[in-house]
């Protein structure tokens, strides 16, 4: 459940168990980088998206299980939904906490938590996201085998705004000029990182907004070169949605902010 290495501090986990048998999370520290904030010198939400990112790739190299292992054994990790509450955007420079760690394995998916935390120790975001584990060789969802979840072990959830199941699509939306998939957005895996979607999503906004929460569904990956169609419109909840299509309207993913 995985992405890169840190260049302030190196990633350190604590594998010990804690409060009745669970695994502690695994966390360091870094300070706001400048190319990680926007024009008032505030974090990002795709940086906050990044920041998660990492943390799991960091966590998964560590315990031996990271990309490297899993593209030897065929399988992969794929992440079909975040739903990440933020309660402030951390400043350039600020001294942050990050940490991960996974709450649930069940069948073909798995259930991954994350949290930004500031030097008086309030969490300033949190995250939750839903993973499927692919067969490489058949391109379908396997089911979890022991020894590729043990190393992780599992810790309660964190509170999160409550929310439905999956990202409510608008009756009606205004759609704006295709957009190429670039190299700069393709990641290991050969298709668009995942931050991307948000960072696609936020530029399609006439005026510029700090969401509080973000929710993201993936539906398929977009690949070099591919044409991305966003559509704009609220739902019947009153919320902002942002879709990205390919240009016959299958999509790739939906983009909720609030």
């Amino acid at each position: 459940m995985s992405d890169t290495t840190p260049q302030h501090k190196q990633p350190a986990t604590n594998t010990s168990n804690n409060v009745e048998g669970q695994t502690a999370p695994f966390e360091y520290d870094f300070h706001v980088r400048y190319s990680e904030v926007d024009h008032r010198g505030l974090m990002t939400l795709p940086a906050v998206v990044n920041a998660f990112q990492d943390c799991s790739t960091f966590q998964s190299e560590v315990l031996g299980v990271g990309m490297r292992w899993l593209k030897q054994e065929r399988h992969a990790w794929v992440l079909t939904h975040w739903h990440i509450a933020i309660d402030r955007y951390p400043a350039l420079c600020e001294h942050i906490t990050v940490g991960t760690f996974a709450s649930r394995f069940r069948g073909v998916t798995a259930e991954r938590f994350f949290y930004l935390r500031d030097d008086e120790d309030n969490f300033v975001a949190k995250g939750k996201s839903s993973w499927v584990f692919l067969n490489m060789e058949t391109g379908k969802p396997a089911r979890i085998e022991p020894r590729f979840v043990e190393p992780y072990g599992t810790h309660e959830p964190l509170p999160m705004p409550p929310e439905s199941r999956r990202v409510v699509i608008p009756e009606s939306r205004e759609f704006r000029d295709p957009l190429t998939i670039r190299r700069g957005q393709i990641d290991t895996n050969e298709h668009v990182n995942n931050a991307e979607y948000v960072q696609m999503a936020l530029e399609q906004l006439d005026r510029e907004i700090d969401p509080h929460v973000l929710r993201v569904d993936y539906r398929r990956a977009a690949v070099l070169g591919d044409l991305v169609r966003p559509g704009i419109g609220r739902n019947k909840e009153g919320n902002l949605v942002i879709t990205l299509d390919d240009t016959n309207d299958t999509m790739f993913a939906s983009i909720e902010l609030i």
